[in-house]
Protein backbone atom coordinates (compact mmCIF):
# COMPACT_ATOMS: atom_id res chain seq x y z
CA UNK A 1 0.00 0.00 0.00
CA UNK A 2 0.74 3.38 -1.04
CA UNK A 3 0.51 7.03 1.36
CA UNK A 4 0.14 10.32 -0.33
CA UNK A 5 0.33 12.53 2.99
CA UNK A 6 -1.43 16.33 2.46
CA UNK A 7 -0.70 18.94 4.84
CA UNK A 8 -2.43 22.58 5.93
CA UNK A 9 0.78 24.84 4.40
CA UNK A 10 1.85 27.36 7.29
CA UNK A 11 0.60 25.41 9.96
CA UNK A 12 3.71 24.28 12.62
CA UNK A 13 1.01 22.18 14.48
CA UNK A 14 0.18 20.13 11.14
CA UNK A 15 3.61 20.06 9.83
CA UNK A 16 4.84 18.48 12.94
CA UNK A 17 1.97 15.94 12.71
CA UNK A 18 2.65 15.31 9.71
CA UNK A 19 5.96 14.12 10.45
CA UNK A 20 4.85 12.29 13.01
CA UNK A 21 3.14 10.24 10.89
CA UNK A 22 5.78 10.26 7.70
CA UNK A 23 8.23 8.86 10.69
CA UNK A 24 5.39 6.35 11.56
CA UNK A 25 4.77 5.15 8.17
CA UNK A 26 8.88 4.99 7.45
CA UNK A 27 9.51 2.82 10.08
CA UNK A 28 6.63 0.44 8.93
CA UNK A 29 8.42 -0.27 5.34
CA UNK A 30 5.53 2.31 3.85
CA UNK A 31 5.86 4.05 0.80
CA UNK A 32 4.89 7.73 1.41
CA UNK A 33 4.56 10.23 -1.20
CA UNK A 34 4.26 13.61 0.24
CA UNK A 35 3.04 16.99 -1.04
CA UNK A 36 5.80 20.01 -2.02
CA UNK A 37 4.41 22.02 1.22
CA UNK A 38 6.79 19.29 3.20
CA UNK A 39 9.64 18.90 1.52
CA UNK A 40 11.58 21.14 3.64
CA UNK A 41 10.06 19.68 7.11
CA UNK A 42 10.95 16.14 5.68
CA UNK A 43 14.30 16.74 4.19
CA UNK A 44 12.67 14.82 1.24
CA UNK A 45 11.51 15.96 -2.34
CA UNK A 46 7.90 16.06 -2.47
CA UNK A 47 5.05 15.13 -5.33
CA UNK A 48 2.43 17.90 -6.96
CA UNK A 49 -1.27 16.76 -6.28
CA UNK A 50 -0.96 15.09 -9.61
CA UNK A 51 1.76 12.64 -9.01
CA UNK A 52 -0.02 11.74 -5.47
CA UNK A 53 -3.09 10.89 -7.13
CA UNK A 54 -1.80 9.03 -10.13
CA UNK A 55 0.64 7.13 -7.44
CA UNK A 56 -1.34 6.61 -4.25
CA UNK A 57 -3.98 4.23 -2.76
CA UNK A 58 -5.01 6.50 0.51
CA UNK A 59 -4.26 9.99 1.01
CA UNK A 60 -4.02 11.03 4.48
CA UNK A 61 -4.57 14.96 4.89
CA UNK A 62 -3.84 16.38 7.66
CA UNK A 63 -5.83 20.17 8.89
CA UNK A 64 -9.10 20.76 8.91
CA UNK A 65 -11.97 20.76 6.12
CA UNK A 66 -10.04 23.32 4.26
CA UNK A 67 -7.31 21.29 3.63
CA UNK A 68 -9.91 18.25 3.09
CA UNK A 69 -11.55 20.06 -0.05
CA UNK A 70 -7.97 21.54 -1.33
CA UNK A 71 -7.17 17.69 -1.98
CA UNK A 72 -10.64 16.74 -3.10
CA UNK A 73 -10.45 19.21 -5.73
CA UNK A 74 -7.49 17.54 -7.83
CA UNK A 75 -7.42 14.06 -5.54
CA UNK A 76 -9.92 10.92 -5.64
CA UNK A 77 -8.25 8.49 -3.98
CA UNK A 78 -9.92 7.37 -0.62
CA UNK A 79 -9.42 10.39 2.01
CA UNK A 80 -7.88 9.75 5.73
CA UNK A 81 -8.44 13.33 7.00
CA UNK A 82 -6.75 13.71 10.34
CA UNK A 83 -8.21 16.83 12.15
CA UNK A 84 -5.16 19.45 13.47
CA UNK A 85 -7.54 22.04 15.12
CA UNK A 86 -10.78 23.68 14.74
CA UNK A 87 -14.17 21.83 14.12
CA UNK A 88 -13.20 19.41 11.23
CA UNK A 89 -16.11 18.07 10.58
CA UNK A 90 -15.32 16.16 7.80
CA UNK A 91 -12.14 14.60 9.51
CA UNK A 92 -12.53 11.10 10.96
CA UNK A 93 -10.19 11.50 13.90
CA UNK A 94 -8.61 14.45 15.97
CA UNK A 95 -4.68 14.65 16.31
CA UNK A 96 -4.03 12.21 19.39
CA UNK A 97 -5.78 9.25 17.71
CA UNK A 98 -3.56 10.09 14.81
CA UNK A 99 -1.48 7.15 14.69
CA UNK A 100 -3.47 4.60 15.67
CA UNK A 101 -5.73 5.70 13.28
CA UNK A 102 -3.22 4.91 10.53
CA UNK A 103 -2.29 1.45 12.05
CA UNK A 104 -5.92 0.33 11.58
CA UNK A 105 -5.50 1.49 7.88
CA UNK A 106 -2.37 -0.49 7.87
CA UNK A 107 -4.26 -3.82 9.14
CA UNK A 108 -7.68 -3.28 6.82
CA UNK A 109 -9.55 -2.10 9.57
CA UNK A 110 -11.41 0.39 7.70
CA UNK A 111 -14.69 1.10 5.22
CA UNK A 112 -14.61 3.52 2.10
CA UNK A 113 -17.78 6.03 2.15
CA UNK A 114 -18.29 7.94 -0.87
CA UNK A 115 -20.15 11.22 -0.99
CA UNK A 116 -21.10 12.93 -3.66
CA UNK A 117 -19.89 15.97 -5.59
CA UNK A 118 -21.86 18.28 -7.97
CA UNK A 119 -20.58 18.99 -11.44
CA UNK A 120 -20.09 22.55 -11.76
CA UNK A 121 -20.68 24.62 -15.42
CA UNK A 122 -20.45 28.22 -16.14
CA UNK A 123 -21.79 29.11 -19.87
CA UNK A 124 -21.64 25.55 -20.35
CA UNK A 125 -17.52 24.73 -19.21
CA UNK A 126 -17.03 22.37 -16.60
CA UNK A 127 -15.24 24.44 -13.84
CA UNK A 128 -14.26 22.20 -10.40
CA UNK A 129 -16.25 19.70 -8.58
CA UNK A 130 -17.65 20.66 -5.72
CA UNK A 131 -17.71 18.52 -2.68
CA UNK A 132 -19.44 20.62 -0.37
CA UNK A 133 -21.72 23.85 -1.82
CA UNK A 134 -21.42 26.23 -4.87
CA UNK A 135 -22.18 29.77 -3.77
CA UNK A 136 -23.26 32.48 -6.10
CA UNK A 137 -23.06 35.68 -3.92
CA UNK A 138 -23.10 39.58 -4.18
CA UNK A 139 -20.17 41.05 -5.33
CA UNK A 140 -20.94 44.26 -3.52
CA UNK A 141 -21.19 44.45 0.30
CA UNK A 142 -24.33 44.94 1.32
CA UNK A 143 -25.49 44.81 -2.03
CA UNK A 144 -28.95 42.76 -3.11
CA UNK A 145 -28.48 40.45 -6.14
CA UNK A 146 -31.84 39.13 -7.47
CA UNK A 147 -31.68 35.80 -8.76
CA UNK A 148 -33.73 33.42 -10.79
CA UNK A 149 -33.36 29.87 -10.03
CA UNK A 150 -34.41 27.00 -12.61
CA UNK A 151 -35.01 23.28 -12.15
CA UNK A 152 -34.51 21.36 -15.48
CA UNK A 153 -36.37 24.36 -17.32
CA UNK A 154 -38.82 25.12 -14.63
CA UNK A 155 -37.96 28.67 -13.19
CA UNK A 156 -38.84 27.96 -9.33
CA UNK A 157 -38.12 31.02 -7.80
CA UNK A 158 -37.12 34.55 -8.22
CA UNK A 159 -35.80 36.38 -5.53
CA UNK A 160 -33.60 38.71 -3.80
CA UNK A 161 -30.85 38.11 -1.62
CA UNK A 162 -27.46 38.37 -0.72
CA UNK A 163 -26.44 34.78 -2.22
CA UNK A 164 -28.01 31.16 -2.57
CA UNK A 165 -26.07 28.24 -2.22
CA UNK A 166 -26.37 24.96 -3.94
CA UNK A 167 -24.99 22.11 -1.22
CA UNK A 168 -24.22 18.19 -1.03
CA UNK A 169 -25.28 16.56 1.59
CA UNK A 170 -21.92 16.73 2.74
CA UNK A 171 -22.20 20.21 2.63
CA UNK A 172 -25.35 20.66 4.01
CA UNK A 173 -23.12 20.48 7.43
CA UNK A 174 -21.45 23.49 6.79
CA UNK A 175 -22.15 26.60 4.95
CA UNK A 176 -25.38 25.65 4.31
CA UNK A 177 -26.26 24.75 7.74
CA UNK A 178 -25.29 28.10 9.05
CA UNK A 179 -27.78 29.96 6.58
CA UNK A 180 -30.77 28.16 8.48
CA UNK A 181 -30.49 25.00 5.86
CA UNK A 182 -31.95 21.37 6.96
CA UNK A 183 -28.79 18.55 7.58
CA UNK A 184 -29.27 15.92 5.28
CA UNK A 185 -27.84 12.50 6.00
CA UNK A 186 -25.02 11.50 2.96
CA UNK A 187 -27.47 8.76 2.07
CA UNK A 188 -29.57 11.10 0.70
CA UNK A 189 -29.44 11.25 -2.88
CA UNK A 190 -30.42 14.87 -3.27
CA UNK A 191 -29.41 18.66 -3.05
CA UNK A 192 -30.32 21.56 -1.09
CA UNK A 193 -30.70 25.42 -2.81
CA UNK A 194 -30.49 27.70 0.53
CA UNK A 195 -30.92 31.42 0.29
CA UNK A 196 -28.67 33.81 1.72
CA UNK A 197 -30.49 36.71 3.86
CA UNK A 198 -33.31 36.79 1.06
CA UNK A 199 -35.24 39.72 1.01
CA UNK A 200 -38.39 37.75 1.33
CA UNK A 201 -40.61 36.15 4.09
CA UNK A 202 -41.94 33.45 1.88
CA UNK A 203 -38.01 31.95 1.57
CA UNK A 204 -37.08 28.65 2.30
CA UNK A 205 -34.92 25.85 1.22
CA UNK A 206 -35.64 23.65 -1.57
CA UNK A 207 -34.06 19.78 -1.69
CA UNK A 208 -33.66 18.77 -4.77
CA UNK A 209 -33.31 14.88 -6.26
CA UNK A 210 -29.51 14.88 -7.27
CA UNK A 211 -30.13 13.74 -10.70
CA UNK A 212 -32.18 17.53 -12.19
CA UNK A 213 -30.20 19.90 -13.28
CA UNK A 214 -29.98 23.54 -11.31
CA UNK A 215 -29.24 26.70 -13.21
CA UNK A 216 -29.35 29.98 -11.69
CA UNK A 217 -29.46 33.03 -13.47
CA UNK A 218 -29.25 37.05 -12.50
CA UNK A 219 -32.08 39.06 -13.79
CA UNK A 220 -30.73 41.97 -16.15
CA UNK A 221 -30.97 44.81 -13.47
CA UNK A 222 -28.68 42.85 -11.16
CA UNK A 223 -25.40 43.88 -10.01
CA UNK A 224 -22.67 41.09 -11.22
CA UNK A 225 -22.18 38.40 -8.63
CA UNK A 226 -19.27 36.05 -7.85
CA UNK A 227 -19.19 32.31 -7.92
CA UNK A 228 -17.49 30.42 -5.45
CA UNK A 229 -17.11 26.97 -5.70
CA UNK A 230 -16.25 24.89 -2.02
CA UNK A 231 -14.70 28.14 -0.62
CA UNK A 232 -11.81 28.30 -2.70
CA UNK A 233 -12.54 28.49 -6.34
CA UNK A 234 -13.67 32.12 -7.88
CA UNK A 235 -15.70 33.15 -10.99
CA UNK A 236 -17.18 36.71 -11.80
CA UNK A 237 -20.91 36.11 -13.02
CA UNK A 238 -22.92 38.90 -14.98
CA UNK A 239 -26.35 38.60 -16.24
CA UNK A 240 -25.68 37.46 -19.44
CA UNK A 241 -23.91 34.36 -17.37
CA UNK A 242 -25.96 30.92 -16.29
CA UNK A 243 -24.24 28.58 -13.52
CA UNK A 244 -25.59 25.18 -13.91
CA UNK A 245 -24.98 22.19 -11.39
CA UNK A 246 -25.96 18.47 -11.16
CA UNK A 247 -25.04 15.13 -9.55
CA UNK A 248 -21.04 14.96 -10.56
CA UNK A 249 -19.63 11.15 -11.84
CA UNK A 250 -16.78 11.63 -10.06
CA UNK A 251 -17.11 11.39 -5.93
CA UNK A 252 -15.67 12.03 -2.93
CA UNK A 253 -14.32 9.09 -0.64
CA UNK A 254 -13.32 8.99 3.07
CA UNK A 255 -12.07 6.39 5.03
CA UNK A 256 -14.39 5.35 7.82
CA UNK A 257 -13.85 3.67 11.11
CA UNK A 258 -17.38 2.77 11.54
CA UNK A 259 -19.08 5.81 13.28
CA UNK A 260 -22.28 6.71 12.00
CA UNK A 261 -23.00 9.97 10.52
CA UNK A 262 -25.57 10.89 13.30
CA UNK A 263 -22.81 10.23 15.85
CA UNK A 264 -20.44 12.59 14.12
CA UNK A 265 -23.11 15.54 13.73
CA UNK A 266 -23.84 15.14 17.60
CA UNK A 267 -20.03 15.05 18.43
CA UNK A 268 -19.40 18.09 15.94
CA UNK A 269 -22.33 20.71 16.60
CA UNK A 270 -22.72 20.08 20.07
CA UNK A 271 -19.37 21.14 21.08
Amino acid sequence: MRFGLVCKPKDEKAFALAKMVYDFLNENKVEILHEEVLTEKIGKKGYSFEEINKLSDIVITIGGDGTILRTLEKIDKPIFAINSGGMGFLTEVESKYAISGVKRILEGKYNVEERMKLKVLLDGKRLSDATNEITLQTANIAKLVEFQIFVETERIEVIKADGIIVATPTGSTSYALSAGGPIIDPSVDAVVIVPLAAFKLSARPWIIPSQKRICIKLTPVSKNAVLVIDGKERHNVTPKNEVCVTKSEKKAKFIRFGESFYQMVRLKLTR
